[in-house]
């Protein structure tokens, strides 16, 4: 996969695709870190639903067969998609804001060895 083809809405995390983001040449550091911050709320995403979905489908297969799992994990999917697609929970913008602040205790602790 070419790296100018990265969508920023893939919600299953793959750990290739983000290496190959993070390490890629043609990419600015805001696109990096959109890519990234946007990759960790996804999987916050997932585990939330994950736990948030459970009594849903208690009761509809038999919990311990594969048609279960596989039903529970296409839905949780589905339903992840769908909330990064509108935007998620907003996780990955706050990142991206705190992330592009210069870190105001940094700049002083340079400041004061410089004097």
């Amino acid at each position: 996969m070419e790296t100018n083809k990265i969508s920023s809405k893939n919600v299953s995390l793959d750990s290739s695709l983000l290496m190959e983001m993070v390490h890629a040449k043609n990419k600015t550091e805001a696109e990096k870190t959109q890519f990234v911050t946007e990759q960790f709320e996804s999987v916050l995403v997932k585990q939330f639903l994950n736990d948030a979905l459970k009594p849903m489908f208690k009761g509809v297969f038999n919990e311990n067969s594969e048609g279960h799992r596989l039903y529970r994990h296409f839905f949780t999917d589905a339903l992840s998609e769908s909330i990064a697609q509108g935007g998620g929970f907003g996780v990955s913008s706050i990142l991206q804001q705190q992330l592009a602040k210069p870190n105001a205790s940094a700049v002083e602790n340079v400041s004061h060895k410089v004097d």
